[in-house]
C-alpha cells in the first residue's frame, strides 16, 4: 500500500509539491494521536520536511502554526518555509489533500485486490485450523470474528457472514 499511497499526487509531496523531490513519507492527514485512521483513507504523499513540521497536527493546524511563527509582512530575505501551504485557505487546503487522498485509492485498487486473494487464502488456512480445535477454543476463535464482522459491516452484511460461518461447518 505504501508504493499507492506514494505514487498519488505524481509520487510529490501533497502539501508543497516537493519542490522537484519525490515524496518519501506516507503521512496520516488526520494524525493517530487525534483519533485518525490507520487505513488507506487517511493516508497521502508528503516529503520529510513537510511530515516533520506537520508533527502530530491536522494539515488546518499546521498552517495555522505557521501563520504564527511567520506573521507580519514578509521581508525580502525573510521566506517563510512551505510558501505553498501559507497560500491556501483552510478549504483550499482541505481541496488539495481531498484531490491527494482521491488519488490514494484509485492508485490503492491493485493492490487492495491483492489483499483480498491473500486475506481469501488465510480464510481457507483459518477453516483448516478450526477444524483442529476445541470446542471450547472454537468458539472464543468464533466469537472474535464475530467481533470483526460486525466492526467492518453493516448489520445485514454480517448476519450473512456469520451464517456462512456456519455453513463452513465452524458454528457448530
Amino acid at each position: 500500500m505504501r508504493e499507492a499511497v506514494l505514487s498519488a499526487a505524481g509520487g510529490y509531496c501533497t502539501y508543497c509539491g516537493s519542490m522537484g523531490v519525490r515524496a518519501e513519507v506516507v503521512d496520516h492527514v488526520k494524525p493517530l494521536e487525534q483519533g485518525g485512521a490507520d487505513d488507506i483513507t487517511n493516508l497521502v504523499p508528503a516529503c520529510r520536511s513537510c511530515n516533520a513540521s506537520k508533527k502530530d497536527r491536522t494539515p488546518q493546524q499546521w498552517r495555522k502554526s505557521l501563520e504564527r511563527r511567520h506573521y507580519g509582512p514578509a521581508k525580502w530575505w525573510d521566506e517563510p518555509p512551505y510558501p505553498d501551504i501559507m497560500n491556501y485557505t483552510d478549504a483550499g487546503l482541505m481541496q488539495l489533500v481531498s484531490d491527494a487522498q482521491s488519488e490514494v485509492m484509485t492508485a490503492a485498487r491493485p493492490y487492495q485486490h491483492q489483499a483480498a486473494a491473500k486475506m481469501k487464502v488465510h480464510v481457507d488456512r483459518l477453516d483448516a485450523n478450526l477444524r483442529n480445535l476445541t470446542a471450547s477454543q472454537r468458539k472464543e476463535v468464533l466469537e472474535a470474528l464475530r467481533a470483526l464482522l460486525e466492526r467492518y459491516g453493516n448489520g445485514r452484511t454480517c448476519r450473512t457472514e456469520s451464517a456462512q460461518l456456519g455453513q463452513r461447518g465452524w458454528g457448530r
